[in-house]
């Protein structure tokens, strides 16, 4: 994986990164853009991801896969956002 990507997740954990691999990097920005677009709202795109990372996190790859793929699919679908965020 991209060196950057490794020394920000081992600056996450002292026991060492998670591991990441290219076919999960890419369905996460898909995710993010998918929800960026479909939203209308680019700040939608990192809650998404975060969102979908902790139903993901303890599980094994091929169940990530899937549910990065639901995900992509449910950020779409969600159509435009009604209102703005409202966090800042």
């Amino acid at each position: 994986m991209n060196s950057w990507l490794v020394r920000f997740a081992a600056g996450l954990r002292e026991d060492g990164p998670p591991a990441i691999d290219r076919e999960e990097a890419q369905l996460i920005l898909e995710l993010a853009g998918a929800a960026a677009r479909s939203s209308g709202a680019r700040q939608f795109a990192p809650l998404a991801a975060w969102l979908a990372g902790r139903l993901a996190a303890e599980t094994d790859r091929d169940t990530r896969l899937a549910l990065l793929r639901r995900a992509c699919a449910a950020a779409t679908a969600a159509g435009a956002a009604e209102e703005p965020l409202q966090i800042d």
